[in-house]
């Protein structure tokens, strides 16, 4: 157990060092806060805890907290931990991240969501409910079928991440009577306190509120746009913060309301700025083989020659680069140095999606900006942008008027 535990020491220093977590001969080390987390889930656990609560602003090194007490769980029970997450692509960078931490020890980390071929996951499923698996990683479909509900059970530890973006009557109901543990960690909690609350996680939690590193504060520009200004008149507003970043070869999110639009704001953005743009929302394939399992479905977009997977790695891996998604990207998506964020319609979204989206960007030392496009509902009073903007401890808080509901993604 030990050699395991120094190979995942050294993974981290690794990895640290090729995403610029750490300067060159820097040491990588968790924060105090980390520390403390990690102590207080490992001694819930060992008090029995049935549902534990780990509250962490974007950016906190949740996923770190995570990956220490899942793996703490698994070497000493030998059944599995999952990990549950809003969507796929979260599930894939959950995946990379837990592989390359994991990376010469021996443990097998799986996916289960649509994306992965049904014959894969039915063996991934029989896998871990043997525990042969040391982390599943699955999307909010685990929590709805049955097939899935052997492995809850069995699991050594269920870690709900970004719990405030599933449903509390859709998805988490599901957990319900679940008899393994089960950690939530989330942002912003409140959006599902009343299901917290009835599980008696809310009051055995922990609450992260230092960051990794210092960085500078994002600057929010909040710009009025005119009732009904369509999204290319709206982008047209934040012309100048994209050029700017564009020139310093930033990484720039740029995000729809809805999903429909993401491919015309995608060639719109293209012919303006004359770079390659990709783009990100629910409908689309994960992969090649993925298009063509899904071929002859209700999905739109399935047939398409763009995949999930491509398009995220042409955002990582080139720069500048810039993407058109859905809130997607709110929901725990980490692309380094990604520095702007452009939300139009931005006050159809509510408090907790325009502060996780904000969270994207400005991750390091660099100057990140946000600009969030707003005015273009009928009741502008009651416009959840209305609101004042602060800094504590670094990072931008906003408070808002209003709230409103979660936007399909």
């Amino acid at each position: 157990m030990a050699e395991i535990w120094e190979r995942v020491e050294q993974n981290c220093q690794e990895t640290a060092e090729q995403q610029d977590l750490v300067e060159p001969g820097e040491t990588f080390t968790l924060t105090r806060d980390q520390s403390l987390a990690i102590d207080a889930m490992n001694g819930f656990l060992r008090e029995n805890r049935a549902r534990m609560l780990l509250v962490a602003p974007t950016g906190a090194g949740k996923t770190e907290v995570e990956m220490r007490v899942g793996l703490g769980s698994y070497l000493a029970t030998m059944r599995t931990t999952i990990i549950l997450v809003p969507t796929r692509d979260l599930s894939r960078q959950h995946f990379q991240y837990l592989s390359d931490r994991l990376q010469g020890t021996g443990l097998r980390v799986c996916e289960l969501h649509g994306g992965v071929p049904p014959g894969q996951r039915r063996r991934d499923i029989d896998a871990a409910v043997q525990g042969h698996v040391a982390f599943a990683v699955g999307s909010a479909m685990v929590l709805h079928s049955r097939n899935y509900r052997g492995m809850l059970d069995e699991a050594g530890l269920i870690i709900v991440d970004d719990a405030n973006a599933f449903d509390e009557r859709q998805d988490l109901s599901h957990l319900r009577g679940v008899r393994a543990p089960c950690l939530f960690a989330s942002a912003t909690p409140s959006a599902v306190g009343g299901f917290l609350k009835s599980e008696g996680a809310w009051n055995t939690r922990f609450e992260m509120k230092t960051m990794p590193f210092d960085s500078p504060a994002t600057e929010i520009h909040k710009v009025e746009a005119a009732f009904g200004e369509n999204v290319f008149s709206q982008l047209d507003r934040a012309e100048h913060l994209v050029k700017q970043h564009l020139e310093n070869r930033s990484r720039i999110y740029v995000i729809s309301r809805t999903r429909a639009k993401v491919p015309t704001m995608k060639l719109y953005l293209e012919d303006r700025y004359k770079i390659s743009v990709s783009m990100l929302h629910g409908e689309m394939a994960d992969t090649k083989e993925h298009s063509t399992r899904q071929r002859g479905t209700k999905s739109v977009w399935a047939t398409g020659p763009e995949t999930r997977t491509e398009m995220m790695r042409n955002f990582k891996y080139n720069l500048p680069s810039m993407m058109v998604a859905t809130n997607l990207v709110g929901s725990g998506l980490d692309i380094p140095m990604a520095d702007l964020i452009v939300i139009t319609d931005a006050d159809h979204f509510s408090e907790s999606e325009i502060e996780q989206l904000v969270g994207r960007v400005g991750r390091r030392q660099h100057r990140s900006d946000a600009a969030l496009i707003s005015g273009t509902v009928v009741n502008r009073e009651a416009s959840s942008m209305r609101g004042k903007t602060t800094v504590k401890n670094g990072r931008v808080v906003m408070t808002f008027g209003s709230s409103r509901g979660r936007r399909r993604r």
